[in-house]
């Protein structure tokens, strides 16, 4: 079954003179299996969205129904905790997850809220540390002695252990270096190929997004602008432009040579093949 998500909004501080309407009615059916990603400026509702997806922000108006649960305003918190073990969600800055003494507690902490006896849930621990490209002998270590790169790996640790149906990634590979990012997208595809996760990515990094990513929403002053299947979205570069987004490069490469009189395939987003028909042109051309 599809996620989902019919009229929701979400103001913050309502009623007061501080109040910001984050929400204004997202309509939308993303579809499990598959990985999506959530992209749009800052201020657009990206992380006020995914927020609610395992009920940490609770529904104010509208109605969501994600993993066998239907998510409403009259839920009760107690309601949807086992939720967060079906939908994971990793936050944009892992200080946000990370809280106790040791990597490895940190890291159990979600196994033992679900029922694990604390022996289990450090068993788990330390097998889904190299998972992430840690070592199990960080496992002592405080996750405040770490760098930004290893405090990002260690909070998706603490998510993927929990083994979830749904993984939502608020900019998952912010902080880490390019080699790491590479390797962090790669183990998540390899959740959705392999196991079927449904991947639900918020980025900035279009490279990333046309890379893995199946489907394409954009969100603009609290609503859905668009939602497509990515290839339809990344042959417009306009509504990139539109939104302040830099296309990826071989996008930017594209239109730089038809502007220069070359004919491109619009379904041509491999770099080998761009290549291929250019050479094809120049050769034909004399």
């Amino acid at each position: 079954m599809s996620i989902e998500i019919k009229e929701l909004k979400y103001t913050y501080s309502p009623g007061s003179p501080f109040a910001h309407k984050a929400l204004d009615g997202i309509n939308l059916s993303i579809p499990e299996g598959q990985v999506t990603a959530i992209i749009g400026q800052t201020g657009s509702g990206k992380s006020t969205l995914v927020q609610h997806l395992n009920g940490l922000l609770k529904v104010q108006e509208g109605s969501i129904d994600i993993a066998g649960y239907h998510l409403e305003p009259q839920m009760k918190l107690k309601e949807i905790k086992q939720l967060r073990k079906k939908v994971g969600l990793v936050f944009q800055f892992p200080e946000y997850q990370l809280f106790e003494e040791t990597i490895g507690k940190d890291i159990a902490f979600g196994p033992i809220n679900f029922g694990d006896t604390p022996e289990m849930a450090m068993e788990k621990a330390k097998t889904i540390l190299p998972k992430v490209g840690l070592d199990e002998s960080l496992i002592e270590r405080s996750p405040f002695d770490l760098s930004g790169g290893q405090k990002r790996r260690v909070a998706i640790a603490g998510i993927l252990v929990q083994d979830p149906e749904i993984l939502v990634l608020d900019e998952p590979a912010a902080g880490l270096d390019p080699q790491g990012a590479e390797e962090m997208m790669n183990l998540f595809m390899s959740l959705n190929k392999e196991q079927g996760k449904t991947i639900i990515l918020v980025s900035h990094d279009m490279e990333h997004v046309l890379q893995y990513c199946d489907n394409v929403i954009v969100l603009e002053n609290g609503k859905v602008k668009t939602f497509c299947d990515t290839k339809t979205f990344f042959k417009h570069p306009e509504w990139m432009k539109e939104i302040g987004i830099n296309p990826p490069g071989i996008v930017t490469l594209k239109q730089k040579l038809m502007e220069n009189g070359f004919v491109i395939d619009p379904e041509i987003f491999d770099e080998e093949e761009l290549a291929v028909a250019i050479e094809s042109q120049v050769k034909s051309n004399g």
